[in-house]
């Protein structure tokens, strides 16, 4: 299953926070003194959290030791585990990175600390996505009829889908439409998108071209991407506080579905 690009900028966002060369300096100890950043991605078996002092300069030397203890508790079961730190120099600091090999179950809460040895101790907290099987609805596969795609159950979390009718390759961009998100605001219990696939592939290609000349591989390919509640909002709010920036800890999995077209019907 294919991660697609435009998903991959929120990751960044969420990790890339430790290019800055400035030190910041809390005015008390309830801000706190380390950044965390990290996502518990449903697909993958290993997940990584970042934690950076940011009361330590940004110089090799300063970021060499960093004296915590990360765990993750999942709080539906309680149960806690330690994560496997490792450091790598990049740009001219070192890097913390924390490891969780085990994988993040759907619609579960978890409780990430981070705890230096004076016991100083940093709180986040997320529940993860629904995973649930996307229902494709409709009377047959022709390219002029009508669908009904169901995400089924959402808990709150915000989606993001873009249409696209050529994947991405490792030389290449795909050839993808807009992205449209659905927040927590837009739906009940569920998001329920229709569409037709000839008219969606004309949008994509900007073209009025047919079924066999916008979908020579007889589908049409949905990106989906899928956030905790309100953690895709908060990547991508406007930032009014530091802290806001400097922990970001949440949900997330993303996924391409390919629906089968006949250009024919």
């Amino acid at each position: 299953m294919k991660v697609l690009k435009h998903t991959s900028v929120f990751i960044a966002v969420a990790l890339s926070l430790t290019a800055c060369d400035n030190s910041f300096d809390p005015t008390d100890r309830d801000n706190g003194t380390y950044s965390v950043h990290g996502m518990l991605d449903l697909m993958e078996e290993s997940n990584y959290i970042r934690v950076r002092n940011m009361n330590a300069p940004f110089t090799l030397e300063a970021t060499e030791e960093l004296d915590v203890i990360v765990t993750l508790q999942n709080l539906d079961t309680g149960e806690s585990r330690q994560l496997e730190p490792s450091i790598r120099e990049y740009r001219g600091v070192y890097l913390h990175t924390f490891s969780n090999d085990k994988q993040a179950l759907p619609d579960t809460g978890y409780l990430l600390s981070v705890e230096s040895s004076d016991g100083f101790k940093v709180d986040l907290e997320t529940v993860t996505p629904t995973h649930p099987e996307p229902q494709i609805i409709r009377e047959d596969n022709g390219c002029s009829t009508p669908v009904n795609m169901v995400f089924d159950p959402m808990n709150g979390g915000t989606l993001t889908l873009r249409f696209g009718t050529e994947l991405d390759t490792e030389e290449e961009d795909g050839m993808w439409g807009r992205i449209y998100t659905f927040r927590p605001s837009d739906y009940n219990d569920r998001v329920s998108i229709s569409f037709t696939p000839l008219r969606t592939a004309q949008g994509v290609e900007a073209s009025f071209g047919t079924c066999f000349s916008l979908l020579p591989g007889r589908k049409l390919y949905a990106a989906i991407a899928h956030y905790s509640p309100g953690f895709y909002e908060e990547l991508n709010a406007e930032v009014t506080d530091i802290l806001e920036t400097t922990r970001r800890f949440g949900g997330f999995y993303a996924d391409t579905l390919a629906i089968p077209v006949d250009p024919s019907r």
